[in-house]
């Protein structure tokens, strides 16, 4: 049995061998002091021990060093970086931070703030990106499907058609299109007026003038008087309107109206297609009719109307023969037809052609339908029915009976006279009447021949009944028209006296002698 004094010496000896486990101090223990927390990388804070900084408590005797960003974590408090945290058994930096090119959690970037391509998480609006601005400066911006809104934040952009809020110039989805009113009056996305929505309804540009396009869409053509329609050749081009032409600045404009002024120029300026640019009466180019079609009562050039066709009184160019005219027909129950006029006839071409005067060339076939004033077609002249007893008065186109001797008359060119060798002149100082020409005389109501040389003539007769220079004398018992003198030319008196051949030598005998003795 161990005495009193052994029992202390093992006491003793018990108590050195745990006073460090009984006087240690772990984390989380109190402490008054640095010195007294025995757990290593750990440190008297507030009273009680707890892990440095740098630290994690992994268990009441043990710390750890602390986890990088991006490193696999079990529990929060482990992450190095105090902008960070153990989510998912990650050290993730916390929300509004991003890790930088430094492993170091660093505080987002707000929208159009610079920044450092590299992160994708970097900027603070999750619908942002670094990228360049107009600029060339890095900036957090809204990504291209994205679009900033009235309140700063990126929004997705609307598609094509779908409602907006005019404001924002890049709201739209397709680039090519903008927020504006609708036939509605409502603001979409819409294509913008430079381009189309085309069959994958994408805002592609509009077709220039002549270019080849699809049929379909009503807006595709980039001028808006334009269609996409088949040309000339059945291709499919971007042209103008039925009611547009295209004009010298290569644009589409309105058509012109009927007897509006015009260029020339264009074929198709003229909004009726039976009309084209010409010089109307003044000179002045407008779009009239064109010359085988008339303006009708409707205003709309039509059809000219052939020839004996029925026709309706009113427009006077409307018979396709401009010799025609709009007028009754009174062979047929005077239906309006159109017909030659009076100063024309249908010729066997069918043609109205002029009708002819009086004394002109006739077409005996056609009759007297060829002659104008109701002259008769005869022996293939126009004359008047009686030409024996008639003449035409040119001063009023008509035919008259012949005008007798010694009575008044009007012109000699009618030939009005009815004595056939008498002419209409001047008698005297007074009014022109029938008289003889010069080649006859008077006797009886009539006109008789002048006579000539050795002709029987009546003694004391007409002073004119012998020709000029003739004189009515008695040779051998009988008067006959002798030439006072001169010689006489095919009984004609020529009033030029006649030498003899003796007395022509002698003259010329006179001058010869009177020659040589000058000479002499």
């Amino acid at each position: 049995m161990m005495d009193k004094k052994s029992i202390q010496l093992i006491i003793c000896l018990l108590n050195l061998l745990t006073i460090d486990v009984c006087s240690a101090v772990n984390v989380d223990v109190a402490c008054t002091n640095g010195n007294e927390c025995t757990v290593t990388n750990s440190e008297c804070t507030g009273g009680t021990c707890q892990c440095v900084g740098t630290h994690y408590k992994e268990s009441v005797t043990s710390c750890k060093q602390k986890i990088a960003t991006g490193t696999a974590c079990t529990a929060v408090g482990q992450c190095s970086d105090a902008n960070a945290d153990c989510v998912n058994n990650l050290c993730t930096c916390k929300t509004g931070y991003f890790k930088n090119t430094n492993n170091i959690c660093t505080i987002k970037i707000a929208l159009e703030s610079a920044c450092t391509p590299g992160p994708t998480d970097q900027c603070l609006d999750t619908s942002a990106e670094c990228k360049a601005d107009i600029n060339n400066a890095n900036k957090c911006l809204c990504k291209i499907t994205h679009y900033k809104d009235s309140n700063g934040a990126c929004v997705a952009k609307i598609v094509l058609e779908a409602t907006c809020t005019p404001g924002p110039t890049d709201q739209c989805l397709d680039a090519s299109a903008e927020c504006k009113a609708d036939t509605n009056n409502t603001n979409k996305c819409l294509c913008k007026t430079t381009h189309y929505k085309d069959g994958n309804g994408a805002c592609v540009a509009k077709i220039a003038l002549e270019a080849t396009c699809t049929p379909g869409p009503t807006d595709q053509c980039l001028d808006a008087s334009a269609e996409c329609k088949a040309d000339t050749n059945n291709a499919d081009k971007c042209l103008c309107k039925t009611t547009h032409y295209k004009d010298a600045n290569g644009a589409c404009v309105a058509k012109i109206a009927l007897e509006a002024t015009c260029t020339p120029g264009p074929t198709d300026q003229c909004l009726d297609t039976n009309a084209e640019c010409k010089a109307d009466t003044n000179n002045a180019n407008k779009c009239l009719c064109k010359t085988t079609h008339y303006k009708d009562a409707n205003g709309a050039c039509v059809a000219k109307i052939a020839l004996e066709a029925t026709c309706t009184p009113g427009p006077t160019d409307q018979c396709l023969d401009a010799s025609a005219e709009c007028k009754a027909d009174t062979n047929k129950l005077n239906a309006n037809k159109c017909l030659c006029k009076t100063t024309h006839y249908k010729d066997a071409n069918g043609a109205c052609v002029a009708k002819v005067g009086f004394g002109e060339v006739c077409v005996a076939s056609v009759g007297d339908g060829t002659c104008l004033y109701s002259l008769k077609c005869t022996t293939d002249k126009c004359q008047c029915a009686t030409p024996a007893s008639q003449f035409f008065d040119s001063t009023d186109n008509t035919c008259k009976q012949k005008i007798a001797l010694n009575l008044e008359c009007t012109i000699e060119k009618d030939k009005p006279c009815a004595v056939p060798m008498a002419v209409c002149k001047q008698h005297g100082s007074g009014p022109n009447k029938c008289m003889c020409n010069s080649d006859s005389y008077p006797s009886s109501n009539t006109c008789l021949a002048r006579k000539l040389h050795d002709m029987t003539c009546m003694e004391n007769g007409h002073v004119d009944e012998c020709v000029d220079n003739a004189e009515c004398k008695k040779v051998n018992d009988a008067f006959k028209c002798q030439c006072k003198n001169g010689a006489e030319e095919n009984g004609k008196c020529n009033g030029v006296t006649v030498m003899s051949p003796n007395l022509l030598l002698t003259i010329v005998c006179v001058i010869g002698t009177i020659v040589y003795m000058i000479l002499k």
